[in-house]
């Protein structure tokens, strides 16, 4: 379901980025002009001026691309929900082995994250030129949340580094490499105690994401919440390991 309307989006944002060219003009002239002028706008607006026959054409386009963003969110969202074992009989991802999953799990929540603060940093942007300073808290939490998208995006690949046997052995599980005897013990301690292994290789992603990425300006606002999440994330991890062995 949440493929068919992913799919269904998509295609409407092409659509309207194709057909924005040759009816631009005429949604200008015959659509926004009379709206806005009805509402009380001037004659001598400089926001969507009357003589301005392209601004239809980049409001379509604009349009266009954010059902292009949506539909795809759509199907990253479904995707992650499909991983997770929630979305019932797995389509795409059911040759996939925990470590595919892992990666392309994180990599689909980065993008998504990522996806959807920048557009809204652009919407606003747009919308509030001139006017910044009225949406300067709202613009800041967008950047830091676009920041949380891309480090996801790292540690998303530093997943695949967490298993040997290479990028291919990595999604469908073929093969085995000495980084699984350097890096088995998520394994077999801790969350792997409830078969959640998954969550100390995304714990260790994590703190490895957030150090490596401490010294770059890009990620300085979120380095450090993913370093800390990734350890509290791991140290969690005691409870069950405490649990499987009987003690209180």
């Amino acid at each position: 379901m949440f493929y068919m309307v992913a799919w269904g989006v998509v295609a409407v944002g092409v659509l309207i980025i194709v057909l924005s060219p040759f009816v631009g003009g005429l949604l200008h002239t015959q659509a926004i002009t009379p709206f806005i002028e009805l509402l009380g706008a001037p004659e001598d607006r400089e926001f969507l001026p009357k003589y301005r026959d392209q601004t239809g054409t980049e409001i379509l386009a604009m349009l266009g691309g954010a059902n292009l963003i949506v539909g795809i969110c759509i199907f990253l969202v479904g995707f992650v929900i499909e991983l997770l074992g929630l979305a019932g009989k797995s389509r795409l991802t059911r040759r996939m082995k925990r470590p595919g999953k892992l990666a392309l799990g994180t990599a689909a929540a980065g993008v998504v994250v990522f996806a959807v603060a920048a557009s809204l940093e652009t919407l606003f942007s747009i919308l509030f030129d001139g006017y910044e300073s009225a949406v300067q808290n709202i613009m800041l939490a967008l950047d830091v949340i676009s920041q949380a998208g891309g480090l996801l995006l790292v540690c998303s690949f530093i997943t695949l580094f967490l298993w040997g046997s290479g990028v291919r052995g990595i999604l469908f599980g073929w093969g085995h490499g000495i980084r699984n005897l350097l890096f088995g013990w998520p394994d077999a301690v801790g969350w792997a105690k409830l078969r959640c292994g998954w969550i100390n290789r995304l714990a260790l992603a994590l703190i490895v994401g957030g150090l490596i990425s401490m010294p770059f300006p890009l990620f300085d606002d979120v380095a450090g919440v993913f370093f800390s999440t990734g350890i509290a994330a791991l140290a969690l991890g005691i409870v069950p390991e405490l649990l499987a062995r009987g003690r209180p």
